[in-house]
């Protein structure tokens, strides 16, 4: 297992080697030189091969290409379409580690409240295959009338087939929209039939943070939007950025632009007072901590719903045991 884990380990380049090599690039280096300072026992071997294809002609954005961890590959090999190795590698880390951070919020929020009602779900469905049965037939040797116990029981499967058949509809429906055209259309649907919403304010954030990288790396808004397309990976992100640019060549103002209905309602007002003032990147800051408190407010919400959600599904199974339990002590007290 041990050296399965180091095969995989270097078959590819590291964050931090990446991340190390883009600061080095940027000092002026050339990308040998870079190469021999950051070789180490793990990563020799990988720096040799890409210095190999260089020697055999190969530009350093093929030579590499390979050796990209699939993390940050896709927005490395979107940007070098359009910008030159170090400047597509600086951007892409800085992609990556704005997704990573995005991704980590929402997990760390949703995943135990997922986790507790799948397994509570989980426990009644087998709790209904195979426990009850057992139960209803204890409850007959001290109860005829088993009416209510049986209703109780309709009302346990109800609920687990629904959720199951519900969660098998979602993986259904995410599969379908893993097509970067459709994932684009179920975000027109959202964004038109439910303004405001959840996926509204999360991808213009998303956006805007991409977009605020851009202009502090020194791109002109023209060119910022223009790399923000070129990113096919992220076609949400492809998708606000192109339409927002199609609206700056069309003669639109930037608020103009981006008062279309698939942006964020409040996005096009904090343009608007961006305008008015001398640090533009100042105010799309304020814009995105305001849609990241909303995204966390929503989270919460979400998260409250989930875990209410869950102990009224426990709830219904403690009062379901507690009257069986109970039951041997009325049939005494009857005789």
């Amino acid at each position: 297992m041990a050296s399965l884990r180091k095969m995989r380990a270097e078959k590819y380049l590291g964050i931090e080697d990446l991340s190390y090599l883009g600061k080095l690039l940027d000092s002026g280096l050339s990308i040998r030189d870079c190469f021999s300072l950051l070789k180490t026992k793990k990563n020799k071997s990988l720096f040799e091969k890409i210095t190999e294809k260089l020697d055999e002609g190969e530009p350093i954005e093929k030579a590499i290409e390979g050796f990209l961890p699939k993390k940050i590959r896709p927005y490395t090999l979107t940007l070098l379409s359009s910008l030159p190795f170090s400047s597509a590698l600086s951007l892409s880390l800085m992609f990556y580690e704005k997704n990573e951070e995005g991704s980590k919020n929402i997990l760390s929020k949703i995943a135990y409240p997922l986790l507790l009602l799948f397994v509570s779900v989980s426990s009644l469905y087998l709790f209904d295959l195979y426990g009850i049965d057992s139960i209803f037939s204890l409850i007959s040797t001290f109860e005829d009338d088993i009416g209510l116990y049986k209703d109780l029981r309709i009302l346990l499967r109800i609920t687990a087939n629904l959720f199951y058949y519900g969660t098998l509809l979602l993986f259904s429906l995410s599969i379908f929209f893993l097509r970067p055209e459709r994932i684009v259309l179920l975000y027109i649907f959202f964004s038109r039939h439910f303004p405001n919403s959840f996926v509204n304010i999360y991808c213009c954030e998303e956006f805007m943070s991409l977009f605020l990288i851009c202009i502090r790396k020194g791109y002109s808004t023209k060119e910022a939007l223009h790399i923000l397309k070129s990113m096919k990976s992220k076609p949400i992100i492809s998708f606000l950025a192109f339409h927002m640019d199609e609206g700056l060549m069309e003669g639109e103002s930037m608020k103009e632009a981006a008062g279309k209905y698939y942006y964020d309602p409040s996005l096009s007002r904090f343009i608007k007072i961006a305008n008015y003032t001398s640090d533009f990147s100042v105010i799309i800051e304020s814009y995105i901590f305001m849609a990241r408190e909303k995204i966390t407010r929503r989270m919460k919400n979400y998260t409250l719903g989930i875990q209410l959600i869950t102990y009224a599904f426990i709830g219904l199974v403690i009062i379901f045991v507690y009257q069986i339990l109970f039951m041997p002590m009325r049939a005494i007290s009857i005789f």
